[in-house]
Formats: structure tokens, C-alpha cells, sequence
């Protein structure tokens, strides 16, 4: 019995010295600075920070799953009272969030269903601007009346107080 509690002994010595809590440097985040010279000049910006606040890359991506499922009274929440929204085929919004709902509602009428696959996302603040936006890289795959249309898709999403206030969309046709 006294060997027993020898042996327990040492055994739990020596786990409790290999079990040692090491601490392992937090890894420093390099920020590059860019000095390079470039052939063109950003119309908009080129002094990004990215990522930024992945909370609005997580909204927007919200804001697309209710769309999908046809729930837009649901999505109102995440609109600021006035938005402007530019869709791919030329149609250009501005005005309530209400009245923005109610076009997407029209467009719906005439799917049998809409799906997204999403490729990625990101989140990125405008440095020189102070200003936040996600882009969204995705494939939408609308059903009218049981014709398929696939498309490759990129949107532009502008957040100003946790609120979407401005979309734009740029589509192309999916290469078989």
C-alpha cells in the first residue's frame, strides 16, 4: 500500500512539471506601409483598412439570408430611413426604406425562388472618407416561372450607424 501511494505520488509530481503553463508570445500585427508609386489615381480612396467591424459584414449578410427567404419586414430593421440602391441593370433608387421594400416585394412575385451562393465577403473602413462598407461576391440563382437564370454578382453595401443607407449591384452571366 506504501508503494502504491509512492508511486501515485511521483506520478502526479512529475505530470504536475510537464504540465507547465507556458506562455507563448502574442503574435505582433505588422500594418504595411505603403510607399509604392502607382499608374493611377483612386477616384473614391485607396486608404483602406481591412478587415474593419466584422458586425457589418454580419448585417448585411442578414439582410441577404431574410431576402432570400422573402422576408422583408423582417430587413426594414437594418435600413436607415432613406436609402439610394443602384441595381445592375440600371434602376436607380432613392427614398424610404418602405418604398424599397415594396419594389423588392414586386420583384419577388414573379420567382418561384432566389438563392444565393456566396463566394466571400469583407468588411472594409474608408480611412480618408470615415465611412464603412461590406462587398459581397456571390452567385444568385433566380427560378421565374421554372426558367433558371444564374448570375455571378458583386455588391457594395455603405453602413452609417449600423444602418445600410446606400447599395449598388454589378452583375454578370454565369459561364457554363
Amino acid at each position: 500500500m506504501k508503494q502504491i501511494l509512492i508511486v501515485i505520488s511521483v506520478a502526479l509530481f512529475l505530470l504536475s512539471c510537464s504540465s507547465k503553463n507556458e506562455s507563448v508570445p502574442a503574435e505582433k500585427t505588422v500594418v504595411a506601409v505603403d510607399t509604392l508609386q502607382y499608374p493611377y489615381k483612386a477616384t473614391y480612396s485607396s486608404d483602406l483598412t481591412v478587415p474593419s467591424n466584422p458586425a457589418n459584414a454580419q448585417m448585411v449578410l442578414k439582410i441577404w439570408k431574410l431576402f432570400e427567404g422573402k422576408q422583408f419586414d423582417s430587413v426594414k430593421f437594418f435600413y436607415a430611413d432613406t436609402v439610394t440602391y443602384n441595381n445592375s441593370g440600371g434602376f436607380h433608387f432613392y427614398g424610404s426604406s418602405a418604398q424599397l421594400l415594396d419594389y423588392a416585394k414586386k420583384d419577388f412575385e414573379s420567382l418561384d425562388s432566389l438563392r444565393f451562393d456566396l463566394s466571400m465577403w469583407q468588411s472594409v473602413h474608408i480611412n480618408d472618407r470615415n465611412e464603412d462598407w461590406v462587398y459581397i461576391w456571390a452567385t444568385e440563382r433566380r427560378y421565374e416561372k421554372g426558367k433558371g437564370d444564374t448570375s455571378l454578382m458583386h455588391e457594395q453595401w455603405q453602413v452609417k450607424n449600423n444602418k445600410v443607407c446606400f447599395f449598388n449591384q454589378y452583375s454578370a452571366k454565369y459561364i457554363k
